[in-house]
């Protein structure tokens, strides 16, 4: 009930029912109530600068509720978001709740914030302080200061306590820098409730002993905090020898001891027998706080217990070894020496001892098996028994075998050991040298020596007498004794200074216990000659010899010095310890080794006429007798260097010969096929590789123009060319289009590369943005058209040369190789239609060659290069992609000059403005769409090779495509059997654009060197690159020989006969093989050219093929022969005719050739 001054009034109630009546009072009071007591909070009371802080006043809900808020003095109401005050359900009732929020906190934010609530009747408040600043801050400490003690098997915990702002994030431990193991229930890691971490470890052992460290990080710091933990057990100890120890009297014995015990224990050495006898350590060595290893090194002179002792304050412990002395090794056995040769009446006494520790007893017997008691002794030692044959004298009669035999302890087992007694019948002495008395001279001054030799039984001692009188060691005289064997004996008298009173006889008498005899040397003093003459004569030979030897030896470290600046010093080995694996091949191929398999006998070379030449290279046809098994003599190209030439030039062809060892073989790259380098010392080097008729596809193309018939664009306008009266006729009696046949009337085909340069005939001019490098050379080739017209060339040979080009360059990429001058002049085109891509890799290393940037006038490929190459000197598979764009280029505008109205000094500036070529008169969109790729202007946005073939790829028909994919085939296994050694292709850097970034070094006037005056135009023999090529993975072969047998490869090739059909360059596009493979040729990352080159004596007609697939002659019009193996003409036929004589291409046109 209310207090009386809080009563206002009171009222009566009254209810009535009836006869009941109920009465109640009701109080009305006064109640004054304040605002409930809020509460305010706000995280983290620290801030930084430019930080959200958001903090919240709560206050139940009673009634009406008024907030207000205070800040610090400098911040204005402006810069505070106030939300809403907004109610929310509780359990117990509901809650009053408003936030402020401050934004992109600053200093002026420190201080405290108060939350004040107001009604009629007064004012409820709060505050919270937030404090500023100015870095964040991370501390850690425990309260053991770094340092923990603890006992074995017990437990032990490790907390840190951790001040921090911005709060921690991420925290483990670790012990000695290492994780601690998952799931161990060894460790166990929590978070306490203020939020410090906590690591427990149970069952504490030596193994606990170790560095625990927390790792702690917030939003900006990192930190480390380190406890030394401690764990005090008793000592362990354990001896690492044997139990049991057995060696020889005065041998020396070293015992290890191991022990363990923290604090760590101290070791004393026991040695026990009768008495106990305390140690000294040899040497300790402690591995941790809690382990470590004493050595103990004694002479055994007794038996006994060695005992390690270890101790510290929590113990002690000890492990013991017993030792065993024995008297001869393994405790039994006859003593050394075993000397069993004898002469009559000599006394032989024989000593067999057995350990006391193994054996019961010791005895003799004879070679019957009887104990010879009768001249046997028994006796003990501390360590043996003995048993002792005595013969005294020995006889004849005592030859023979006697055995020792020893009966080991508690058993019924015995130990023998054999010896053989030879006695030898008395033989007086016989002198064998001086045979008789002889008379001997001797210079003045000189030495000379007097030799006896005797033999006897007993043998023989031997003594030396002048003028009758003893001679002796300590008389002025030396004498030596040599014995020989048994009966014989050597004994020499030498006299040093001869002089006059060394005049004499000199007797050497021989005596055993049988007699003696004598032999004399009559010495007499000669006198002297004059040995002037010959001196004089030695000398000047000396001298001569001298002379001789500072010639060789200065020309040895001249010819050194030369190797060295040409690259050479380790042809053969390299220098494998400097192979870096940051950059490219072409910067260190002179570091490849040189593969001993590939050397081929210059006396089998036969050279033929020169094919070219430029100012340092020469190229020669030759003959090569068994460089290939299948053939007596096979047609090579050798290259060489001019002796005039500098040291860059043979560097650069040893090391194209070394990239093209290690490089592995393509169908659409040029292969090595052997070398002559014995003479590399002498500059003699000579590198040999395949010889082709053929010519490159720029030659080619020109001297087909007027016969070109175009199968991609519809341009009525365009003349497509001429075809021969002989190709109309034979298209039209035999129903076919197939370029190329056979005649009746064959030989052997020529099997070589297709290297072939400017026609001497035609006369012309290299392109003004290409000027034939000093260190090239080129060389013709033996295609000659003489008086017939040449065959067609169609846009579908063009698109399978632009599909295989891409193919060959795919892999030189994968294989890490750059190429660097990739041009249509370094194409090389085969049989069936295949293209082969030279001179790779040699033009970069050129480039960056510090002699050549040297010269003014260094020419470079500057129309096929990309933009970064001619502003950075940067070459890589990128720019190689900008080069196949230009081969493109001039294969669809029949090998005409790319830029031919731009100077190469304007063609930079051009290029980079975004001008590009125009579409070449023989090119649809599609393919001068792909063009533009590769010229664009950033290098890692055109596309790879792998994308280049297969967008080249879909232009062609699907057999024609195949079939090209199927003749890498064979190389793709013959690669992968034949890889051995390392890989050094894949140990270098990728020439990726993204790894070549980085300028080159030694660039001087860049602008003036790399744009250098054109010089006066030189008519170009040929075009054959003396460039050493990039280098890919060791492939050897497991032989001298290299074995391209045919029927290996290719199993549709029947056997060779001495007779062959002429394979012309090109394939009928219908008349394909089914294919056999993948479309992918990098699985092996390698491959082996095989491929067969024509006839050189036949001219350039439509020939007659001829059938190779007798079960299925409608599919083989033409022929593919990778080898070198040639046709049976008795086997040749005519090709079917073929019904279909339609060219479908991928843009969907289709061309009638009839």
């Amino acid at each position: 009930m209310p207090s009386d001054d809080q009563i206002i009034s009171f009222v009566l109630c009254e209810f009535v029912r009836g006869e009941t009546r109920i009465e109640k009072y009701i109080y009305v009071s006064k109640h004054i109530k304040k605002p409930p007591k809020p509460k305010v909070a706000g995280g983290h009371k620290q801030f930084l600068e430019g930080e959200t802080f958001t903090i919240h006043c709560r206050v139940p809900n009673d009634g009406l509720i008024n907030f207000k808020w205070k800040y610090p003095p400098e911040v204005t109401n402006d810069s505070v978001e106030v939300s809403v005050v907004k109610t929310e359900a509780t359990t117990t009732g509901s809650i009053v709740y408003q936030n402020i929020t401050i934004r992109n906190a600053t200093k002026k934010h420190n201080g405290v914030y108060t939350c004040l609530l107001t009604n009629t009747c007064g004012e409820e408040k709060d505050e919270f302080r937030k404090i500023f600043l100015e870095k964040p801050f991370l501390s850690l400490r425990d309260l053991a200061k770094g340092k923990l003690m603890g006992n074995a098997n017990k437990s032990i915990n490790i907390v840190i306590e951790i001040e921090a702002y911005p709060p921690v994030e991420r925290t483990h431990f670790l012990k000695n820098d290492k994780y601690l193991p998952s799931n161990d229930l060894k460790y166990n890691v929590t978070t306490l409730a203020n939020g410090d971490p906590k690591l427990r470890i149970n069952d504490l052992k030596l193994t606990d002993i170790a560095n625990y460290t927390l790792v702690a990080e917030n939003k900006y710091l990192t930190k480390n905090y380190t406890v030394d933990l401690r764990v005090f057990t008793k000592p362990e100890a354990k001896l690492l020898n044997n139990r049991i120890i057995k060696r020889l009297e005065n041998s020396e014995m070293n015992f290890a001891c191991k022990v363990t015990g923290y604090p760590l224990p101290d070791v004393t050495w026991i040695f026990s027998n009768d008495e106990e006898h305390e140690l000294s350590s040899t040497k300790s060595e402690q591995e941790s706080l809690y382990a470590k290893t004493d050595y103990l090194k004694i002479s055994v002179q007794a038996s006994g217990v060695i005992t390690c002792n270890a101790h510290n304050s929590k113990g002690e412990y000890f492990d013991s070894s017993t030792l065993l002395v024995y008297e001869i090794n393994n405790g039994f056995g006859i003593l050394q020496p075993l000397e069993n040769w004898y002469s009559e009446k000599d006394s032989a006494r024989k000593k067999c001892l057995a350990s006391v520790y193994d054996y019961d007893n010791v005895s003799w017997l004879g070679s019957d098996g009887n104990i010879l008691d009768d001249i046997v002794e028994y006796s003990n030692s501390t360590f043996s028994h003995i048993a002792t044959l005595t013969l005294d004298p020995i006889s004849m009669e005592h030859t023979g075998t006697y055995i020792c035999r020893g009966l080991r302890k508690n058993s019924t087992e015995a130990d023998f050991q054999n010896i053989t007694i030879t006695v030898a019948e008395l033989l007086a002495p016989i002198i064998r040298e001086p045979d008789s008395n002889k008379d001997e001279e001797a210079m003045e001054g000189r030495s000379i020596q007097l030799h006896c030799e005797a033999e006897g039984v007993p043998r023989p001692t031997i003594y030396w007498y002048k003028d009758d009188e003893l001679i002796s060691n300590n008389s002025g005289y030396k004498l030596f004794v040599d014995i020989v064997n048994h009966t014989i004996v050597n004994s020499t008298f030498e006299i040093e200074n001869m002089q006059e009173k060394d005049n004499g006889i000199y007797e050497c008498v021989a005596l055993n216990n049988a007699s003696e005899l004598r032999r004399a040397y009559t010495l007499v003093l000669k006198a002297e000659k004059s040995y002037t003459p010959y001196v004089i004569v030695t000398a000047v030979i000396i001298l001569v010899l001298l002379g001789m030897v500072a010639y060789l030896f200065t020309w040895k470290l001249k010819k050194q010095r030369e190797l060295t600046k040409a690259g050479l010093l380790n042809f053969k080995s390299g220098n494998k310890k400097s192979f870096n694996p940051n950059l490219g091949i072409d910067e260190q191929a002179d570091l490849l080794p040189y593969d001993e398999k590939f050397e081929f006998p210059r006396e089998k070379l036969t050279f033929g006429k020169q094919l070219g030449a430029g100012a340092f290279g020469v190229v020669y046809k030759a003959e090569a007798r068994g460089i290939i098994n299948a053939e007596v003599t096979t047609p090579v190209a050798v290259k060489m260097v001019k002796r005039t030439a500098d040291n860059m030039y043979i560097k650069a062809l040893a090391s194209e010969l070394k990239i093209m060892v290690h490089l592995g073989k393509h169908v659409n790259i040029v292969n090595l096929l052997g070398a002559c380098t014995k003479h590399i010392a002498k500059r003699e080097l000579i590198v040999i590789v395949e010889y082709c008729k053929y010519g490159n596809i720029h030659n080619y193309m020109q001297k087909h123009r007027e016969v070109f018939i175009d199968q991609l664009t519809d341009n009525a306008e365009k003349n497509l060319g001429k075809i021969n009266k002989g190709f109309l006729n034979s298209v039209g009696t035999t129903g076919t289009h197939s370029d190329y046949f056979s005649s009746g009337n064959t030989k052997d085909t020529d099997h070589s590369l297709l290297y072939s340069g400017n026609s001497k005939r035609s006369g012309r001019k290299v392109s003004e943005g290409y000027i034939q490098q000093e260190w090239q050379t080129k060389y013709e080739g033996d295609y000659i058209y003489e008086c017939h017209q040449p065959r067609p060339l169609t846009s579908g040979h063009l698109l399978g040369w632009a599909f295989q080009i891409a193919r060959g360059m795919e892999y030189l990429a994968n294989r890490k190789v750059l190429h660097g001058d990739l041009a249509a002049r370094n194409v090389l085109l085969a049989d069936d239609n295949v293209v082969k891509i030279c001179d790779f890799g040699l033009a970069r290393s050129m480039y960056n060659n510090e002699e050549y940037q040297k010269k003014e006038n260094s020419p470079l490929p500057v129309k096929w290069l990309a933009i970064e190459c001619m502003v950075d000197r940067i070459f890589s598979t990128q720019s190689d992609v900008w080069s196949y764009g230009i081969v493109l280029w001039e294969m669809f505008s029949l090998a005409k000059t790319p830029y031919p109205n731009i100077s190469p000094t304007d063609l930079l500036r051009w290029l980079s403005d975004g001008n590009r070529l125009e579409k070449p008169p023989f090119a649809d969109d599609r393919l001068y769409n792909v063009m533009l790729r590769c010229w664009h202007q950033k290098p890692t946005a055109r596309p790879s090779f792998t994308e280049l073939q297969e967008i080249l790829g879909n232009f062609l028909e699907d057999n024609e495509r195949n079939r090209y994919v199927d003749l890498n085939a064979p190389y793709n296994e013959m690669n992968a059997e034949l890889m051995t050694g390392e890989d050094y292709l894949a140990m270098v850097c990728a020439p990726d654009y993204n790894n070549i970034v980085t300028p080159s070094p030694n660039y001087v006037n860049m602008a003036k060197s790399f744009f250098p005056a054109t010089p006066t135009p030189k008519d170009q023999e040929g075009y054959l690159p003396m460039s050493p090529t990039s280098d890919q993975t060791k492939y050897m072969a497991h032989g001298t020989k290299f074995d391209f047998d045919s029927r290996k490869l290719n199993p549709r090739v029947s056997e060779a006969s001495n007779v062959g059909s002429v394979i012309t360059p090109l394939l009928d596009l219908n008349n394909l093989p089914a294919r056999s493979g993948s479309e992918s040729d990098h699985e092996n990352n390698a491959s082996t050219y095989l491929d067969k080159c024509i006839d050189d004596k036949k001219s350039d007609e439509v020939f007659e093929m001829k059938q190779t697939n007798t079960k299925n002659p409608q599919d083989n019009s033409a022929v593919t022969n990778p080898t070198y193996y040639t046709f049976d003409v008795e086997n040749e036929k005519k090709p079917k005719e073929i019904a279909n004589p339609y060219v479908n291409f991928a843009n969907g046109s289709t061309v009638h050739l009839k």
